[in-house]
Order: structure tokens, then C-alpha cells, then sequence
């Protein structure tokens, strides 16, 4: 019985120690889909900034309490969008970067932690917009709402150049992984 039992924790490990250059080459062609995947984030972080800064844009406008309250309404939801998207950045930025650390690719981590770095950034600034945009939907007053969709849009501003520059960061990875990086895979430097 023991040697039945030896003899089969011996093939299983022959057979994970034939598979293992197999699974990091397959973890290595996950880094180009990753890398994309940052990099549209970024810019549907970028996209729903644009629609946000509209209804901002028309709540400083209008002198009506209940169209500002309806298009302030509007201005948090797309607020938590954001934030949403910065926080799916960030999680698919750290695990790219590690994917590209795991296959050895030094210039395509650099890259990625430069856009995890970015990604995190815009998560925070998105965390305070958003935080803004709930102060100015519970506010009672008019200028009370136009005074804190205008704090949340200086934060969504400052996110957008984070945005922007996890995509370039993105980008860059992107250009950097060559067939000979995610076939060498597995293999480090």
C-alpha cells in the first residue's frame, strides 16, 4: 500500500514538474489580454469623466433647485462609475503586473506598476469625487450643490491625468511584450 501510494505522489509530481513551463507560458500570454484590459479601463475611466463633467457643467448653470438636484443625481451615479472602473483598474493592473513579474518580463512590470501606480490614483481621487457628488445630492441648497460638484469635479480632473497616464503606462507594456518575452516565459531573466 505505501509503495502504491509512493509511486503515485511520484507521478503527480513528474507531471507537475512537466507542466509547470506549460502553465507559466500560458500565464505569459495572459499579459498582452491584461495589459488591454488596463488600458480600456483607463479609458472608460476617461469616457464616463467626459459624460460626468455635462451634468456638472449643467447644474452650474441652471438657477432651478429640482433640475440641479435631477442632473446632481446624475453627476453621482456616473461619480460611482467611475469609481467602479478605477477600482477594476487597480485590480487588473496588480495582477498583470505580477503575471509579468512571474514571467520574468522586467520591462513590461516597470510599465505595469507605473500603471498600477496611476490606477490606484485615480481610485482615490475617484473615492473623492464621488464623496463630493453624494455631499452635493444630500445638500438642501443650490449653491451648496454647485459648490461640492465643483470640489468633485477638481478630483475628477486630477483622475483623468492618472487615467491618462495609466494608459500610456499600458500602452507602453503593451509595445514592450514581444514573442520572445511570453515565449521565454517561465524561464526568468
Amino acid at each position: 500500500m505505501k509503495r502504491k501510494k509512493l509511486l503515485q505522489e511520484c507521478l503527480c509530481l513528474i507531471c507537475f514538474i512537466l507542466m509547470s513551463p506549460l502553465t507559466s507560458v500560458g500565464q505569459c500570454e495572459l499579459i498582452k489580454r491584461d495589459i488591454e484590459n488596463v488600458r480600456s479601463t483607463a479609458i472608460e475611466v476617461l469616457q464616463l469623466s467626459d459624460t460626468l463633467e455635462v451634468f456638472v457643467s449643467a447644474v452650474g448653470r441652471t438657477n432651478q433647485y429640482q433640475t440641479a438636484r435631477s442632473n446632481t443625481r446624475k453627476a453621482q451615479i456616473y461619480a460611482g462609475e467611475i469609481l467602479a472602473a478605477a477600482y477594476r483598474a487597480t485590480g487588473i493592473a496588480a495582477e498583470a503586473r505580477q503575471r509579468a513579474e512571474t514571467c520574468g518580463a522586467t520591462d513590461v512590470e516597470g510599465y505595469l506598476s507605473s500603471a498600477a501606480g496611476s490606477a490606484e490614483k485615480v481610485k482615490d481621487l475617484a473615492d473623492q469625487a464621488f464623496g463630493y457628488a453624494k455631499r452635493a445630492y444630500a445638500s438642501r441648497s443650490l449653491s451648496g450643490m454647485q459648490n461640492y460638484l465643483k470640489k468633485a469635479l477638481i478630483s475628477i480632473r486630477e483622475a483623468e491625468v492618472a487615467a491618462s497616464a495609466a494608459a500610456y503606462a499600458a500602452s507602453e507594456a503593451h509595445f514592450c511584450t514581444t514573442a520572445e518575452v511570453l515565449v521565454a516565459g517561465g524561464k526568468g531573466p
